[in-house]
């Protein structure tokens, strides 16, 4: 019974996913904001998505942007559910210096 549960661990998408959260920056209450290096992948829909958690959490939000935009003219968040890949709603970040518009920025890389 243990190798059965040892080999279905093992064969789990979440054991098979490499996570390295490095801390970036502190919410607006203070909090360790990390971000999951590991997570960020340009899909097929041109969209790059990326993970980032309080640094204490277990479970990371899941985002999504185009960075092929240019974030002074247009920043648009898709920001995931909690657990979720297919349910969203998508957010227009006016303040450069957020830490959605940070988050997104390490993402793209720019």
């Amino acid at each position: 019974m243990r190798f059965v549960l040892v080999l279905l661990f093992c064969l789990s998408p979440l054991a098979a996913r490499a996570e390295t959260f490095v801390h970036t920056r502190d919410n607006g209450g203070g909090y360790p904001m990390c971000f999951d290096k590991d997570s960020v992948k340009t899909e097929a829909d041109g969209l790059t998505r990326y993970a980032v958690k309080m640094c204490n959490d277990a479970t990371p939000q899941f985002y999504a942007v185009d960075c092929s935009k240019n974030f002074k003219v247009e920043l648009l968040v898709r920001v995931y559910d909690i657990g979720s890949t297919t349910r969203y709603r998508e957010i227009t970040v006016d303040d450069l210096n957020s830490g959605f518009a940070l988050d997104a920025e390490m993402a793209c890389h720019k």
